[in-house]
C-alpha cells in the first residue's frame, strides 16, 4: 500500500508552474505573487523630515547651551518650507519637511519658551531627522519578484510610487462533488464549500461544478467542463469499492489514472490522473474520498502542494513539536489538534475520523507518522493548517 509521501509524489509528478502573468491594481493584489522585481520610482522617505515635534536648527548655532534663538517660522507636515535663517529656529511637527539649512531637530522637551525659544540641550547633526531615501532609495528594488503581497508589502509599494503590479496568474481549481444523496438534497454538500475555501486560502481561484450524478456519462460531461475551465480538478466521493462509485467507474482504465488505497486514516481510498483539454492543456485530476474529514485532510495533504507548485511557489512540509505524546498506527493518522504554548501542538480528545465538529474546533491537523508505537512529546511532526490566517504562504 503506498505511503502518504509516495502518493503525494504521484500527484505532483509532471506538474510545472503555470506560465503567464497579469497586471492588477494594488487594491486587487492582496495575496498575489509578484512576477518580477518592483523598482522604486519614489524614495522612502521622499524628503528629509522631522522624527519629532520640536525645533529645526543649525548645530553651528548651538555651540554653547543653553541658547535663545528667535523663531522664524512654523512648519507642519505638508507645508511648503523656506531655508532656515542663520541664528534662528523653526518650530516643526513630526513628518514635516526639514527646512534647508537645518541639520538637527531639538525636541520640545529639551526647550523652554516660545519666541525666542531657549534650547537647553545640544544634539549631534542629523539627530531626529529621517533622511530622504534612508528606507528605500529611488531606483532600488523595493520588493523582489516572487514575493507574496501582504498588507505591509502593499503599503511599501504604494510608498515607492507603484499603483499597479505584474503578478503571476493564479491557479484555477474546480471542485466536482459526486453522490446521488447530494444531487437529491438528502445530504448537504459540505465538501464543495470547504474545499473551495481551502483552495482560495492557498491562493487559487476556485469554482464548484457539482454535485454530479452517479452516472458515468453525465459525470464525465461535468468533469470535462470543469477541466476546460480550470488548471486542476478535484473530485470528492465515488472512488471506493461500492456499486455506485461513479468516479472510479468513469475513469479507471484511462491512460495515466490510478486508483487505490493509501496508508492513511482517514482517507484510505485515493486516486489521481490527468485530462487533456481541447486546447491541449494537461489538467491534473485529484480524486478524493467523499467523507468530509477525509476529503479536507486529503486536500491539504495533496492538493495544496499541487496548487503551490502550479503557482511557482516552493513547498515544504511544515512541522511542529508535539505538546504531548500520541499513539501512532501502522499507517499515517491525521488528528485534529490545536497550537498551544511555545509553538507546540496537541491532539484534541475525541474520535477524529468522522467528526466535523471536532475538526471545526481544531486549528491544525497532525500528520502522525506510521511508526506503530508511541510518538514521544517534543517530536516534530508535520502540521496542516486549517485556517487561512495560518496558511504558510511563504
Amino acid at each position: 500500500m503506498p505511503s502518504v509521501a509516495e502518493h503525494r509524489a504521484r500527484v505532483l509528478a509532471g506538474v510545472e508552474p503555470l506560465a503567464g502573468t497579469e497586471t492588477v491594481p494594488l487594491v486587487a493584489a492582496l495575496g498575489r505573487r509578484l512576477a518580477a522585481d518592483v523598482v522604486a520610482t519614489l524614495a522612502v522617505p521622499p524628503f528629509d523630515h522631522s522624527a519629532m515635534d520640536g525645533f529645526a536648527v543649525r548645530t553651528a548655532d548651538l555651540v554653547e547651551v543653553p541658547v535663545a534663538l528667535p523663531v522664524s517660522g512654523v512648519v507642519a507636515a505638508g507645508d511648503e518650507v523656506v531655508p532656515l535663517k542663520e541664528g534662528t529656529a523653526v518650530r516643526i511637527m513630526t513628518g514635516a519637511e526639514v527646512p534647508p539649512g537645518a541639520d538637527v531637530v531639538i525636541p520640545f522637551e529639551w526647550t523652554t519658551g516660545d519666541d525666542p525659544v531657549r534650547i537647553e540641550r545640544v544634539a549631534a547633526p542629523g539627530r531626529h531627522i529621517r533622511r530622504a531615501g534612508e528606507d528605500v532609495a529611488a531606483g532600488e528594488v523595493a520588493v523582489v519578484g516572487g514575493a507574496r503581497l501582504g498588507p505591509a508589502r502593499l503599503g511599501l509599494l504604494t510608498s515607492v510610487g507603484a499603483t499597479e503590479v505584474e503578478v503571476r496568474v493564479r491557479p484555477r481549481l474546480a471542485v466536482v462533488s459526486t453522490g446521488a444523496e447530494l444531487v437529491g438534497g438528502q445530504v448537504p454538500d459540505s465538501n464543495t464549500p470547504t474545499l473551495l475555501a481551502a483552495a482560495r486560502a492557498a491562493g487559487a481561484d476556485a469554482t464548484g461544478f457539482g454535485p454530479a450524478p452517479d452516472d458515468p456519462d453525465r459525470f464525465l460531461a461535468v468533469l470535462a467542463a470543469a477541466a476546460e475551465a480550470a488548471d486542476v480538478v478535484v473530485t470528492t466521493g465515488g472512488i471506493s469499492a461500492g456499486d455506485h462509485d461513479v468516479v472510479k467507474a468513469a475513469l479507471r482504465g484511462r491512460d495515466g489514472f490510478w486508483f487505490g488505497p493509501v496508508a492513511m486514516k482517514p482517507g484510505r481510498p485515493q486516486g489521481c490522473g490527468a485530462l487533456v483539454t481541447g486546447d491541449g492543456r494537461r489538467v491534473p485530476v485529484v480524486t478524493l474520498p467523499g467523507t468530509p474529514i477525509a476529503a479536507y485532510a486529503s486536500f491539504l495533504l495533496y492538493v495544496v502542494p499541487l496548487l503551490r507548485t502550479l503557482a511557482g511557489t516552493a513547498w515544504e512540509p511544515v512541522t511542529a513539536p508535539l505538546a504531548e505524546a500520541v499513539t501512532a498506527s501502522d499507517r499515517t493518522v491525521l488528528l485534529p489538534a490545536r497550537h498551544v504554548e511555545n509553538g507546540r501542538v496537541a491532539a484534541l480528545p475525541g474520535h477524529a475520523g468522522h467528526s466535523q465538529r471536532l475538526l471545526a474546533a481544531a486549528d491544525a491537523l497532525l500528520v502522525v507518522p506510521p511508526t506503530g508505537r508511541l510518538v514521544p512529546e517534543g517530536t516534530p511532526v508535520e502540521v496542516l493548517a486549517l485556517h487561512p490566517e495560518e496558511e504558510p504562504h511563504g
